[in-house]
């Protein structure tokens, strides 16, 4: 994009939602490299006044222009912000319609993509200045790129070093931008930050500006930035979020799938933001999680309940036995990982140029760099990607280079030809090498009738080792041919190739997974997730019956079971040894015109679908009678022990047609039938 003549390149990256995410790491990497170095810089945080308010339309189509936009569809945009009009409800009835004269309007869906190309202007302005001296940004070391600002939608961040005449700079930049675009700063609600220096300056150059004085750390774009996050008191506010949230919910009058729904749905999500940035530390993860259970199993932040089953069963998949909850540990290493993918697929981003000029060092050739001086987010990124093993490989080694142009590839570095990195496989080699980031296009371009020559001129020794494994690798490269694609990386944690949080899980849960447990409850498809789950704890004998209770030291009064009082009520014999269940069973099997079926188990019963010789929707629709019949039966024994209600077993039977029926009929995909065949078990 070209604004005035000036190229607007990736500083501008921010503005897309994807990489709201770059800022925060940019930041931090900034701030954690200017405090081990010494640098003395200031951070701006701009807050406009009424955004959408105040743009002007004609330099908003000037801008268009700037940027090559068709003049058709500049005069289009034109069109529709020339031809707006509004009205006034008083009392209910509209006024007269009156022309809108300026600014865009608030609650377009345009107007967004608009304000981005407004402030597409104010990066060029920005890029200008720097470029011709009257702003001096933050020159990264080693050919890094130079730093003046930051861009997510209206949330502008100025930086550059300490000094007079960069504040001045500033406010002459954004006192033209306001006379150009419309858009004034609301410069009492704007912040300035320092590091390097004392309080004291940064509190008078603030009172000199008229804006805010900010503390480091300090929030931006949602996340808290200049913090070590490895401090348990700076994760405080993603614990303030689970406790508000759950403060508003009931659990009491939540059954257990509606519980897990909310889970799933809602408080695995909340600390999603902080996880895909920061490592968090054990000790929150545990605090969270134990919020997660007391929720689960029906308490709140004050109340623990019973926990019936162990989390390691809970949250294992619905494959391997249990709930499919996520461990927040897995969740937060997925989402870390993902930089590292990211910084192999995304060669040009500026972030990744950031990092680089940061991390770079002339004493580590590892393929992602890092620089243990600077202790940033990156740091903490690459050393938990390099302690986390699956089946004693990391997810590096499962990155191969898929070579196009071999441009973007590293020849020594990246793992691309073979199992492992050229650096690893011919050590000997590498130690000769200048060049250690050589590409594979310019390190394969001496193929064929000049190879032997180049290689023996800059790789020339006597010594035995080297001259093996010279000869060695170019065997190896004779067979590499370079296209006119450009190089892709797959990851082998995946059939499909590509990283993605969802796989990375799965991957990173694979030695659990392998752990193939005994029995796995075949959940029915149609009936509701408090019925699955149920059914799913009794089979496990982790509801609350007389004798589970007594194991766990709660004392009840009666032991026995309150249908036929002859033995002491335990899951087993409640459902399969009980005169009450027997006959709910005998019921069942006359209605559904089948054997009369012999259980001894909560096992037997949830899986007797299987051999009574149904088949295709009879066959479905008759073990979700049976997970129902287990839910009846034990609602039942509820009623007579906390409501004193004698219910007798036609009472039970009743209740499991009809409710089997109407969640057939409603959550069933060949759910049409009547109340008159499905009371005749009659399937089309």
């Amino acid at each position: 994009m070209v604004i005035n003549g000036v190229t607007s390149e990736s500083q501008s990256a921010f503005i897309s939602g994807r990489y709201i995410l770059d800022g925060p790491l940019i930041i931090n990497e900034v701030l954690a490299w200017s405090r081990c170095v010494g640098k003395s810089l200031f951070l701006f945080k701009i807050d406009f006044e009424k955004a959408y308010d105040n743009v002007h339309w004609e330099f908003l189509i000037g801008v268009m222009r700037q940027m090559g936009f068709p003049d058709r569809w500049c005069n289009w945009i034109y069109g529709v912000l020339s031809s707006a009009s509004s009205s006034v409800l008083v009392n209910g009835s509209p006024t007269i319609e009156f022309e809108c004269t300026k600014g865009i309007r608030q609650g377009d869906p345009l107007s967004p993509f608009l304000f981005i190309l407004v402030m597409e202007a104010l990066s060029g302005l920005f890029r200008k200045a720097s470029d011709i001296g009257v702003f001096k940004g933050i020159q990264l070391p080693n050919g890094g790129p130079i730093l003046t600002h930051l861009l997510y939608a209206d949330d502008v961040m100025v930086m550059g070093e300490w000094e007079d005449t960069n504040f001045k700079s500033v406010m002459r930049m954004l006192r033209v931008f306001y006379l150009c675009s419309g858009l004034k700063i609301n410069i009492h609600k704007s912040s300035l930050f320092g590091t390097g220096i004392s309080r004291e300056m940064i509190k008078d150059q603030a009172e000199s500006m008229r804006c805010k004085f900010g503390d480091i750390p300090f929030i931006y774009l949602g996340l808290k930035v200049g913090a070590n996050m490895n401090r348990i008191s700076n994760w405080e506010p993603v614990k303030d979020i689970f406790r508000t949230r759950l403060s508003k919910w009931k659990s009491q009058v939540l059954s257990m799938g509606g519980r897990v729904t909310l889970i799933k749905s809602v408080l695995e999500s909340l600390p999603t933001y902080y996880f895909s940035l920061y490592k968090a530390p054990a000790k929150i993860i545990n605090d969270l999680e134990a919020m997660i259970k007391k929720f689960l199993w029906g308490g709140n932040l004050e109340v623990r309940k019973v926990h019936w089953v162990a989390w390691e069963k809970v949250t294992c998949n619905k494959k391997n036995g249990g709930l499919g909850i996520k461990k927040l540990n897995v969740s937060n290493s997925a989402l870390l990982l993902k930089w590292v993918w990211r910084y192999r697929v995304e060669t040009s981003a500026f972030w990744r140029q950031i990092i680089d000029s940061i991390h770079w060092s002339k004493k580590k050739w590892g393929s992602i760099p890092f620089n243990s001086r600077f202790t940033g987010t990156w740091k903490n990124l690459v050393k938990h990607e390099f302690n986390k093993k699956v089946e004693g490989r990391r997810m590096n080694e499962l990155m191969r280079g898929k070579l196009g142009n071999g441009k973007s590839i590293r020849f020594w570095v990246d793992i691309w030809l073979g199992e492992e990195a050229l650096k690893d496989k011919y050590p000997n080699l590498f130690k000769l090498e200048l060049d250690k980031l050589v590409t594979v296009a310019d390190r394969c371009v001496f193929q064929g009738e000049n190879a032997d020559g180049f290689w023996n001129k800059v790789y020339a020794s006597s010594v035995g080792s080297v001259i093996a494994e010279k000869e060695d690798c170019l065997i190896n490269i004779n067979n590499v041919v370079l296209s006119g694609d450009q190089d892709k990386w797959q990851w082998l944690g995946d059939d499909s190739g590509l990283y993605t949080v969802k796989a990375a899980k799965l991957w990173l849960q694979k030695e659990e997974q392998q752990q193939v447990p005994d029995f796995v409850l075949d959940w029915c498809t149609w009936v509701p997730s408090k019925v699955n789950i149920f059914v799913w704890r009794a089979e496990m004998d982790r509801i609350a019956t007389t004798a589970a209770l007594e194991r766990r030291n709660i004392q009840v009064r009666k032991k026995n079971c309150v249908f036929c009082d002859h033995e002491v009520e335990t899951a087993e014999h409640l459902f399969s040894g009980c005169f009450f269940a027997t006959s709910v069973w005998a019921a069942i099997t006359s209605w559904c015109r089948i054997p009369n079926i012999f259980v001894f188990s909560v096992r037997d019963i949830v899986t007797i679908h299987q051999s009574v010789g149904l088949k295709g929707d009879k066959k479905v629709a008759f073990q979700g009678i049976i997970f129902i019949s287990l839910w009846c039966i034990w609602k039942a024994r509820n009623d007579r022990i906390f409501s004193e209600k004698n219910i007798n077993v036609v009472e039970v039977v009743a209740e499991i047609k009809v409710l089997s029926f109407l969640w057939f009929r409603c959550r069933c995909k060949n759910g049409c039938i009547d109340w008159q065949s499905w009371c005749n078990f009659e399937m089309v």
